[in-house]
């Protein structure tokens, strides 16, 4: 028999509504962070659960970028890049105290501590390369890439040596980490940048979370990543994402080849918007493209707030139904 694939929705801001929260509540609480990744466990049963509201905005908030929270249902987003006339590399120093990196560390604890005895917790963390995006603006930095290819390898080194900092902090506390590199997702960059600016901080920065005694080091970029999926392989990465726009046959090859968790993705915006009939026949036809490969995963993008969790539950409901509870 077909071995059973996980399901791993990414569930970030989606979490608030669950505890009938705004994003920005929920961001800002290390209770409600809590609750509303336990509430959401308990309802969808996930295979892992990843803590956080506006996951890519935290090490740059906690850099020194001003973050506009909001009264309704948006996303908290990053206002400022304060990096962006001089890189003033002597204010990156990591230290639990600064933004809401504590908040986020509290809460996952307190995550493990409810649920973590039935499903992996972790904390999602940006890749060096989509932090200095957000402290310097991305369109800067693109131009510094290509016009002073030195400070900007001088600034990715002061932001990766942050992130290590932060990676010994979280996997010290039992949790995993996931690294997402935002920033990356074609066609943002070309292949030139992301094999010059961001893949060898990647592969740098997973080295280390492996080294901390961790198995699992995902690199999430979204998007159709074919033309880059050699680099991003080459990072040591233990799990690739293939987007609902990717030849999702050409990443399980791939993966396959690599022995490499694959997590196929259905649009996050399908499974807000219905119907559940396409929803599902749009699973289907993910897994009739699986070919037996027992590292695939069934996930989604980050679903929007509004999502009808029972759009969620039916994604789970059938795979139990095929392969089994």
């Amino acid at each position: 028999m077909a071995v059973k694939p996980k399901f791993m929705p990414t569930i970030f801001e989606h979490s608030a509504r669950i505890i009938n929260k705004t994003p920005s509540e929920t961001a800002r609480s290390r209770e409600l962070l809590e609750e509303a990744q336990v509430q959401s466990y308990l309802l969808y049963r996930q295979d892992a659960v990843t803590v956080g509201v506006d996951v890519y905005n935290i090490e740059a908030e906690a850099l020194g970028c001003k973050v506009k929270f909001h009264e309704d249902n948006s996303v908290p987003g990053i206002l400022t890049h304060p990096l962006c006339n001089a890189y003033n590399l002597d204010e990156i120093s990591f230290s639990v105290g600064k933004g809401r990196i504590g908040i986020i560390l509290g809460a996952a604890e307190g995550v493990k501590k409810k649920i973590g005895e039935h499903v992996s917790v972790g904390v999602g963390i940006s890749g060096p390369f989509s932090i200095c995006a957000e402290l310097v603006g991305f369109e800067k930095l693109i131009g510094d890439c290509m016009d002073d290819e030195e400070s900007v390898h001088l600034l990715l080194d002061r932001v990766l040596s942050f992130q290590k900092d932060y990676c010994r902090e979280i996997a010290g506390r039992g949790l995993g980490i996931t690294l997402f590199e935002s920033w990356a997702a074609p066609p943002l960059l070309t292949p030139g940048i992301y094999r010059e600016f961001a893949m060898p901080y990647e592969r740098e920065l997973i080295s280390y979370i492996k080294s901390l005694g961790l198995k699992m080091a995902p690199l999430v970029i979204g998007g159709d990543t074919s033309a880059i999926l050699e680099d991003m392989l080459s990072t040591g990465t233990t799990l690739l994402i293939s987007d609902f726009k990717a030849d999702m046959e050409y990443f399980i090859e791939k993966a396959r080849e690599r022995n490499v968790a694959l997590r196929g993705n259905i649009d996050p915006k399908l499974v807000e918007r219905g119907p559940r009939e396409e929803i599902l026949r749009q699973l289907e036809m993910m897994l009739g493209k699986v070919n037996g490969y027992d590292k695939f995963i069934v996930g989604t993008g980050v679903l929007p707030y509004g999502t009808p969790p029972e759009n969620v539950i039916a994604i789970r409901e059938y795979i139990e139904a095929l392969y089994g509870s």
